[in-house]
């Protein structure tokens, strides 16, 4: 099992926050607050993905080329490392499924933005119960 990943990460200023793109985890995305956070949660969101392919056994993607990867206006690109020991040690927290009511114009809005529903709703929670680092 490899222990050091490097991945390129997308990052757009929105005014209000820092949204947080994977071109190598096209379905992924998060938001943080600063440049710290967003660089913690990127590496959170990656060790999950490729803990995910890990045990399903699917290879984890080769990292996409920085001269492969299209910047739209106000994006920039920064690699984010990933170092797997210390998420696999962390990650051995027992997760419970939830069923949870929103309306139906949100989660249509989410779906139609690939939004993460498990990590907001982790994200949020953590805010609620003051967990943030």
């Amino acid at each position: 099992m490899k222990e050091n990943y490097i991945y390129p990460v997308v990052i757009r200023n929105e005014g209000r926050g820092l949204f947080i793109t994977f071109p190598d985890f096209p379905n992924q995305m998060t938001e943080a607050d600063t440049e710290e956070a967003a660089i913690i949660a990127a590496q959170e969101v990656l060790a999950l993905c490729i803990s995910d392919n890990e045990e399903m056994g699917n290879d984890n993607p080769v990292p996409t080329q920085q001269d492969k990867i299209n910047l739209e206006h106000g994006e920039r690109l920064i690699y984010v490392h990933v170092w797997m020991p210390y998420f696999r040690r962390v990650e051995k927290v027992v997760y419970v499924k939830k069923t949870l009511t929103i309306p139906k114009w949100i989660d249509e809005m989410a779906k139609a933005k690939n939004v993460n529903f498990s990590a907001i709703l982790v994200k949020g929670l953590k805010a609620e119960l003051g967990l943030n680092r």
